[in-house]
C-alpha cells in the first residue's frame, strides 16, 4: 500500500489479498455510495481539467482505495452478507478512467463500520492542502455533527440492579474541543462549521456543489442561519435568492419586524433589541451577535 494510505488509515487494516488476479475481478464490481462520494470536495474546473490531462498523459499513477465490506455492514437492516467493494478514495480519478477506458490500480482496505469509513475520508480530505475555506469548514462541521450524536449514550454494562443508574459514557473533553485541537482551530470555529455544514446540506446538490467548489460565492453567515430554520427539508433550497427569502420570513432575529404592529412600536422594539445586542456583544464578542446587530440596525434604518 502507498505510504499515503499507510500513514493515515489509523485502526483500519490493509487486506492481505492484494493479488493482481483478484484486483482485475474487483475493478468490475466497484460500488459508489452517494454519501461517501459527497464527502469529496468538488474540484474546480481547472483542477479537474489538469487531473484529466495528467491521467491521459501519464496514466492513473495513484491507486484507488477500495473498502472490502459486506451489505449488512453498510445497512444494519439487512442480514445479507454479500461482499461489496466500495470506493473510498479516488472518485475523480475513477470517473476519468471510466470515461477514457484507462486502467488503474487498487488497494483493498477494511473499516469496521460506515462511520469509521466516513471519519477516515473526512480526515484524509482535510489533510490535503488544496482545500478552499468553504470545503474545510464543511468537512470539519460534518465531523462534529456526526460525532456529537455519539455523546451521552447510556450503557447497561455496569447495570446490576434497578436502583443502580445506567453508567453514562463520560468523555474527557467535549467533541468541539477535541476536534478544535485536532484541526488546530478554535471551539467556536468548530461549532460555526457545524452550522455551516447543516446549512449546506439544505441546498440542492447542484447549488451545494457550486458553493463548495468556489464557483458560487455565498456568505458563510447566510448558510449558517439556514441551519436554524425548522421548516426546510434537506436538499430543497435551489438558489441563494430563495435562501435569503426564507431567512427574511422565518429567522427569529427578523421576526421582530411584525407588519401587524404599529410602526412606532416596531421602532421601539428594534431600539431595545439593538441596545440589548450591543451589551451582549461587549460582554461576549462573536459573529452571530454581530450578524443579529447588523440585521436589527438595517431594519430600524428602513423605518427611519
Amino acid at each position: 500500500m502507498a505510504k499515503k494510505y499507510m500513514g493515515s488509515l489509523g485502526t483500519a487494516s490493509i487486506i492481505k489479498d492484494q493479488s493482481l488476479l483478484n484486483h482485475e475481478a474487483i475493478k468490475h464490481q466497484i460500488h459508489i455510495i452517494d454519501e461517501l462520494r459527497d464527502l469529496i470536495p468538488p474540484l474546480q474546473e481547472e483542477e479537474y481539467a489538469q487531473l484529466e490531462k495528467n491521467i491521459l498523459t501519464e496514466g492513473c499513477r495513484e491507486a484507488l482505495m477500495i473498502w472490502q465490506t459486506t451489505k449488512n455492514v453498510l445497512d444494519a437492516t439487512t442480514a445479507d452478507s454479500t461482499t461489496v467493494y466500495v470506493l473510498v478514495d479516488g472518485h475523480n480519478r475513477y470517473g476519468i478512467c471510466q470515461k477514457h477506458q484507462i486502467n488503474f490500480k487498487i488497494h483493498l482496505v477494511s473499516f469496521d463500520s460506515l462511520k469509521e469509513a466516513k471519519e477516515y475520508m473526512i480526515d484524509n480530505q482535510l489533510g490535503r492542502r488544496n482545500l478552499i475555506p468553504e470545503q474545510a469548514s464543511y468537512l470539519r462541521g460534518l465531523r462534529y455533527n456526526n460525532e456529537k450524536l455519539e455523546k451521552g449514550k447510556y450503557t447497561r454494562d455496569d447495570h446490576k440492579g434497578q436502583n443502580d443508574p445506567y453508567a453514562l459514557e463520560v468523555k474527557k473533553e467535549s467533541t468541539s474541543l477535541k476536534l478544535a485541537k485536532q484541526y488546530n482551530v478554535s471551539e467556536k470555529t468548530i461549532k460555526r462549521d457545524a452550522e455551516f455544514a447543516e446549512g449546506i446540506d439544505l441546498l440542492t446538490p447542484s447549488l451545494k456543489k457550486d458553493i463548495l467548489s468556489g464557483k458560487v460565492k455565498a456568505k458563510k453567515s447566510t448558510i449558517q442561519q439556514l441551519a436554524k430554520l425548522d421548516s426546510v427539508q434537506p436538499m430543497s433550497i435551489t438558489s441563494l435568492e430563495e435562501a435569503s427569502n426564507l431567512l427574511e420570513i422565518e429567522t427569529p432575529q427578523k421576526s421582530t419586524i411584525n407588519l401587524a404592529i404599529d410602526n412606532q412600536e416596531t421602532k421601539e422594539m428594534l431600539k431595545q433589541k439593538i441596545q440589548s445586542l450591543a451589551v451582549q456583544l461587549a460582554a461576549n464578542p462573536n459573529s452571530d451577535l454581530c450578524d443579529e446587530l447588523i440585521q436589527a440596525s438595517q431594519a430600524l434604518k428602513k423605518l427611519l
